[in-house]
């Protein structure tokens, strides 16, 4: 019900752009409406992509005082919570702990908020699917979007932290936008599959909640990569294994390395990991395209 309202408004202009765009004689054929690229789709309907970003927004915050500070308020009290337990109860030493956590748990609230909204982003747009044959593939990409604006933001007042302190702004901040390029890749070809998925088994979402549970203490976040590597206890097909099967791990590692360390990257072999990660990320992405392109038309009926 609390879309009834963004619905009606965007239905005002959706029926202008149909009449302009879906042959009258062939609207019946919904497969008609992806005849031409996906990529040309989306650009056809980049108002509607924006509407439904701003109506995410306004939606996450609605009635809420602090508004879009909460999503730098969320991992700050977590980068509190976290540093009083791992740093001065259970005694580990990382030096400016507070900062290398936070650097990461921003990119990290991104992934992890943008796949649990993906899992709904089908649901919640009911109404627009029913009633328009729009290009599906704006209801993920939207969901997407919308959590980039709130990972934005955050880095903004980072960087505002790090002039009060003061924290040189290094060159090495550039790199933040080959991760984050990764990272929007991966997130894409996850958001289209768990939104397929959820319309079918709905124990998804469950599931989606531990194994984000479980990612986070896989991924170098409250720990860093040094430990992983300098640990005796593994062994090092055991640490190949966890910088190569994780696409997140090179990522995070590249956030922290940029922001705080000037681009000294922090084992060898660094951009190979990355390459890794983007090849992975390509694979899931492609995947998560010709799943959402098979499902995607399927998915009112199943509402």
């Amino acid at each position: 019900m609390r879309y009834t309202g963004a619905c009606r408004n965007w239905s005002f202009w959706c029926d202008e752009r149909l009449r302009l765009w879906v042959d009258p004689a062939r609207q019946a054929d919904e497969e008609y409406v992806l005849t031409v690229t996906e990529l040309g789709n989306i650009w056809r309907w980049r108002e509607a992509v924006y509407r439904l970003v701003a109506r995410n927004l306004k939606v996450r915050y609605k009635n809420s005082a602090l508004g879009f500070f909460w999503s730098f308020l969320n991992p700050l009290m977590q980068v509190v919570v976290m540093t009083i337990a791992f740093r001065y109860i259970m005694g580990l030493q990382i030096e400016n702990y507070s900062a290398q956590l936070f650097t990461v748990l921003l990119p990290w609230q991104f992934f992890s908020q943008a796949v649990s909204d993906g899992s709904v982003a089908v649901a919640e747009n009911n109404p627009l699917l029913r009633k328009f044959p729009f290009p599906r593939i704006i209801l993920p990409l939207c969901t997407l979007f919308s959590n980039l604006i709130h990972l934005l933001l955050g880095m903004t007042v980072l960087v505002v932290i790090f002039l009060a302190l003061p924290v040189a702004i290094l060159p090495s901040f550039a790199w933040v936008i080959v991760f984050m390029a990764i990272q929007m890749m991966f997130m894409m070809g996850l958001l289209m599959l768990v939104a397929v998925l959820r319309m079918y088994y709905d124990d998804i979402r469950f599931i989606l909640e531990a194994l984000l549970r479980l990612w986070f203490y896989l991924t170098p976040l409250a720990y860093n990569i040094q430990m992983v590597m300098d640990s005796e206890r593994l062994t090092a097909l055991q640490k190949q294994l966890y910088l190569l099967g994780n696409p997140m791990t090179p990522v995070m590692i590249g956030y922290r390395s940029a922001l705080l360390e000037g681009g000294v990257w922090p084992i060898e072999n660094f951009w190979f990991y990355v390459g890794v990660s983007a090849a992975v990320s390509a694979v899931v992405l492609l995947a998560g395209a010709i799943v959402w392109r098979r499902y995607e038309w399927q998915l009112p009926e199943l509402l």
